[in-house]
């Protein structure tokens, strides 16, 4: 059995985007003796990473016995010693290799282990998806490309929107979101909403309330079960967020709304995401995105389904 350690302490959305890489390690050590993955990230994205099969294990990145790390060692013992260091390959997102980190990861490891730095984010100008170009920063590993992640279809599941995303910017107007689901309402097609705390906040009450009496919610639900709902819809739309990236992740259709991001780069991962842009020259001003171009691109995948 192979150990492998991953240590990362990104969002949600670049945490996902790590999981085609844990797949690609998986298929690479397979033939010898299996592999066990241990993520070192965010306690809730480890436990609902592990529950759901994703990850074998979940270590805490805000622990101490990882914090420390940040800081040099005094002399030739590490500042800490965690139980995911023992390990046989241990993969860094959070050091470039000449710093503190890695020199307490050198005193803490056993004599043997394989260590790896990779930077997480491409450059700006890098040509290929994010998944690539983690592959190809550890390329000593030789690793293949993932397996794909399996079909997920619910012909009588729900259609579930999320409106929200880390940035203004990236968020399709809410105006826009709500006449979208008036006018599919209107064909018989109700819609399912998403909401986290940011976005219930920046909504209203009053709001809330009206949107209530016409549309099922889904208000702050944790990862676990977001990542069921998730498993179990028929469609998912929403912005260029985390929440979407969970979504392709389950396997669902997945429509996402891009604007200033480079989908190249940070589209979805799933085997069936279509991103949705503005028409030219307009494509990174999600304000220019219609509801009819929305609307006319979830009626497609209905008809698909």
């Amino acid at each position: 059995m192979v150990r492998v350690t991953l240590v990362h302490q990104g969002a949600l959305g670049d945490t996902l985007l790590l999981m085609p890489l844990v797949r690609s390690i998986k298929a690479r050590f397979a033939a010898e003796g299996g592999v066990h993955v241990t993520l070192v990230t965010r306690p809730n994205l480890g436990q609902a990473l592990t529950m759901h099969g994703h990850i074998d294990a979940f270590a805490s990145a805000d622990d101490r016995a990882h914090s420390a790390w940040f800081a040099p060692p005094e002399g030739d013992k590490p500042n800490s010693r965690p139980d995911w260091a023992t390990c046989d390959v241990l993969l860094s997102a959070v050091s470039n290799g000449d710093d503190a980190w890695a020199a307490n990861a050198r005193l803490a490891v056993n004599p043997g282990t394989m260590i790896c730095y990779f930077e997480p984010r491409p450059p700006a100008d890098y040509p290929g998806h994010v998944t690539t170009f983690h592959r190809v920063m550890l390329g000593s590993l030789s690793l293949p490309g993932a397996p794909p992640v399996p079909v997920c279809s619910n012909p009588d599941g729900p259609i579930l929107v999320h409106p929200g995303s880390g940035g203004e910017a990236k968020c399709w107007p809410r105006e826009n979101f709500i006449q979208l689901a008036r006018d599919l309402k209107r064909n018989g097609i109700i819609l399912t909403i998403i909401l986290g705390e940011a976005e219930q906040e920046r909504w209203g009450r009053a709001l809330m309330k009206e949107l209530g009496d016409e549309f099922p919610f889904y208000l702050h639900i944790g990862l676990y079960e977001l990542i069921e709902k998730m498993s179990r819809a028929r469609i998912y739309l929403g912005n260029d967020s985390g929440v979407s990236h969970l979504a392709a992740m389950t396997g669902v259709p997945t429509i996402t709304l891009f604007g200033p991001s480079d989908d190249r780069q940070w589209r979805p991962v799933g085997p069936h995401v279509e991103v949705l842009r503005a028409p030219p020259p307009h494509e990174r001003d999600l304000t220019r995105l219609s509801v009819p171009d929305v609307m006319a691109a979830i009626m497609a995948e209905l008809r698909r389904i």
